[in-house]
């Protein structure tokens, strides 16, 4: 059986001695090259092709986890073993990322380090019953993140499909207006002119907003995002609306850590939804309920929205349900602005009272 070649790379020359010393003793590794640093061990790497490198993380000539990175790309056939004394969790995660196959701890016996190297050779992976807990915990970790970032991109494609679906539905009404009403200024009197120009600037609004919320939900909220405040939401949702709520009750000054954009959004869709279809009185609570805060719009007109979520058009028998008129993307981008916030929008009808709660995790 031919013998494992190994090359030994460590700054400290005594060591690099000891390691070859203590390895000629097991007949099956012979030690064909020792480097200095990570840039010397690149080098002999190429001219000596070792089967198994030892490699030290940290060296002043050159990193080893960039010598590691750089040799498992160039000489994939080349197994390396981190030797080191940190047992640091983020060391481990480094090297391993770099190409390192197996990680010993300096201290172990030379039975240990002979039966990693034989284990490299072979493609087995082998980890310091040391570095194990916090390599394990380190996994643990990353697999949580990449589940994170999992959901994110599902949730984007769901968003890119529902745009679409955007694009043909419900920007299709105020630029077929906008169009007919500029056919339409070609001729006429300059008093029918005045009246075309006001519909065809009042659609252009009311796209330009439509717009705006279709931005948000495709920028995901900030981890620096400051701290929101429900009282101007309220305000800026009137103003716009053009219609106040009947009663305002505002527990918390400020929720930390949300969005302004996304609260006011969420807010104007719900007292809008309110006010248009709904019967007055009008009310609007905020407040919070453990890590979330809420966010109620109550109006008498008793109606339960779907069940299961919003999905982008849900209007196709609104007009069953809720007699004053349907409703399209308004509450759907409240939704998914809820969500993108860890949060979430329902709304039912209680003993004749329609309650639009909003919920956002805050941070």
């Amino acid at each position: 059986m031919d013998r494992v070649r190994v090359m030994v790379v460590d700054d400290s020359a005594s060591t690099r001695t000891m390691l070859r010393e203590a390895l000629a003793l097991d007949g099956g590794i012979e030690v064909v090259g020792e480097a200095g640093g990570g840039r010397e061990a690149v080098q002999l790497c190429a001219v000596l092709g070792p089967d198994v490198i030892l490699m030290d993380v940290r060296m002043p000539e050159g990193d080893g986890v960039d010598a590691a990175r750089t040799i498992s790309t160039d000489h994939p056939s080349t197994k390396i073993v981190a030797l080191t004394w940190s047992d640091d969790p983020a060391t481990v995660r480094d090297m391993l990322t770099a190409g390192a196959i197996g990680y010993v701890v300096k201290g172990g016996t030379i039975d240990e380090l002979c039966s990693a190297i034989r284990r490299a050779s072979s493609g087995e992976p082998e980890l310091d019953d040391r570095v194990l807990p916090a390599a394990v915990e380190d996994l643990r970790r990353l697999l949580e993140e990449e589940r994170g970032r999992r959901e994110n991109i599902e949730r984007l494609a769901r968003a890119r499909d529902e745009f679409v679906q955007v694009l043909s539905h419900e920007l299709r009404t105020p630029l077929t207006v906008i169009s007919g009403v500029l056919r339409m200024l070609q001729g006429g009197d300059v008093q029918e002119r005045a009246s075309l120009i006001e519909s065809a600037l009042r659609r252009a609004d009311h796209l330009q907003f439509l717009v705006e919320g279709l931005e948000l939900l495709g920028a995901a909220p900030s981890s620096a995002d400051g701290d929101a405040r429900p009282a101007e939401a309220v305000r800026a949702a009137a103003d716009r609306v053009g219609s106040a709520p009947d009663a305002v009750t505002i527990e918390e000054e400020s929720w930390s850590g949300l969005s302004q954009q996304y609260l006011e959004r969420v807010t104007f869709e719900l007292v809008s939804n309110a006010v248009r279809y709904g019967r007055r009185p009008i009310n609007v609570y905020a407040s919070t309920q453990g890590q979330d805060g809420v966010l109620l719009v109550t109006d008498q007109g008793g109606w339960g929205g779907p069940e299961g979520g919003f999905d982008a058009f849900f209007q196709e028998d609104m007009s069953a349900t809720r007699e004053q008129g349907g409703f399209g993307l308004g509450l759907f981008v409240a939704s998914r602005l809820c969500q993108a916030c860890g949060g979430d929008l329902s709304i039912r009808s209680d003993r004749g009272v329609t309650v639009a709660e909003a919920r956002f995790r805050l941070r």
